[in-house]
């Protein structure tokens, strides 16, 4: 991201689908106030796999993996999020050492591969 890169910000009020599971990933965002719930389906139906509080960023993997979104995301109230690009993710990424790109894309991999094991999980009644 260069000094000359302005990213904008968009208000999500609250039970807004930022995005959906398994559509194609365009921004990542970064909560500037408000909360965000990550949640994936699963057999047992949603299953809610953490909140997004003020300075996270979700949305990434998409980005980094070119793979669908693996989650929804849902503002849980009134959210304002700055927007990143998928155009500046892929410059970082770009600009990055081979090592330090193949490790992001191992830690995607692997996040993915324990998100869907969590989400397929037997609900306990």
């Amino acid at each position: 991201m260069t000094a000359q890169t302005i990213l904008d910000r968009k208000l999500f009020p609250s039970g807004s689908v930022i995005f959906s599971e398994g559509k194609h990933g365009g921004h990542a965002y970064v909560v500037e106030s408000g909360l965000v719930e990550i949640s994936k389906s699963g057999p047992a139906g949603a299953c809610t796999l953490g909140h997004i509080r003020p300075g996270g960023i979700f949305g990434e993997m998409a980005l980094i993996d070119q793979q669908p979104r693996m989650a929804t995301a849902i503002a849980v109230e009134d959210t304002v999020c700055i927007i990143v690009p998928e155009s500046v993710v892929r410059e970082s990424l770009r600009r990055a050492t081979p090592f330090l790109r193949a490790l992001v894309n191992i830690l995607v991999q692997d996040l993915r591969s324990v998100t869907e094991e969590l989400a397929n999980r037997p609900s306990v009644a």
